[in-house]
């Protein structure tokens, strides 16, 4: 492996030299890049932001997976267009029985946050969450994925902490504890956020919108990779308005992203995806 993910493996090692009973750990890093689509839904070309932070070999891998995507057309007043769109890749170290380790990707996302971009949710009111002091004082890190109902008026109807991921080993008990109290945080913060909803695009009439957002509870005082993460990975709870949940993709999030569903290129499932 490359010195970008020397720092992750490292992590994992201390880790899960802990106790063997305890919950395993993951080590991921969101790959960041940008894809052009062909008038027909293929990928003409896609190209990774700063690859060497991942390790060329990792950046390589996402690379060459998404030339072989497919997706709808793009269309522009009804016709099929030339269209860009930036892509997250959650790509996931994972050891296997020699000792040795693999990379997978585990979901992707597409789309930003983009201000000047009318035909998705865009941020209004942001209040920032507190972090916990339990949280704090046990130095405990993670990151909540938040899905959000909004509706017309840019207010935030629901929320539901899809998956919280905790940068330290515990048992379960103790684990469950800190995923609660950083849910309870970052859901407390997110009910007050309001939003600018669409209005351009084929979102625009809808009378929600769902939007996922990742909050990070980091510690002031962490000498962590700030690309490559080690964490004990949460269950996945889909929010319960969500007609086709997506467990791999829910922590598939750029940092201080914001996802509206329905926005961007729209997927074609490979042939052996039965999901």
């Amino acid at each position: 492996m490359k010195k970008a993910i020397l720092g992750a493996l490292l992590a994992m090692a201390v880790m899960g030299t802990q106790a063997a009973t305890e919950p395993a750990v993951e080590s991921s890093a969101v790959v960041n890049g940008t894809i052009v689509l062909a008038k027909d839904g293929t990928v003409q070309s896609a190209v990774i932001d700063d690859p060497a932070k991942y390790g060329q070999p990792i950046a390589d891998m996402v690379r060459n997976a998404a030339l072989q995507w497919h997706f709808q057309p793009v269309l522009q007043d009804g016709q099929p267009v030339v269209a860009k769109a930036s892509m997250h890749a959650r790509v996931v170290l994972t050891q296997k029985p020699d000792g040795n380790y693999n990379a997978h990707i585990k979901g992707v996302t597409f789309g930003d946050n983009d201000p000047n971009d009318t035909s998705a949710l865009r941020e209004g009111k942001k209040i920032a969450p507190t972090y916990p002091l339990g949280a704090v004082l046990g130095h405990v890190q993670g990151t909540v994925y938040v899905a959000l109902q909004v509706d017309r008026s840019g207010h935030v109807t629901q929320a539901v902490a899809e998956q919280v991921n905790v940068g330290v080993r515990a048992s379960g008990d103790v684990l469950s504890r800190y995923r609660e109290t950083l849910a309870q945080s970052a859901l407390m913060a997110v009910r007050k956020w309001t939003f600018l909803p669409p209005t351009t695009g084929r979102l625009a009439k809808q009378d929600s919108w769902t939007a996922r957002v990742p909050i990070t509870y980091v510690w002031k005082y962490s000498k962590s990779n700030s690309v490559w993460q080690t964490y004990v990975p949460g269950p996945y709870t889909p929010a319960p308005w969500v007609h086709k949940p997506d467990a791999n993709a829910a922590d598939a999030l750029a940092d201080g992203g914001l996802q509206t569903d329905g926005a961007g290129p729209a997927q074609v499932p490979a042939a052996s995806d039965h999901s």
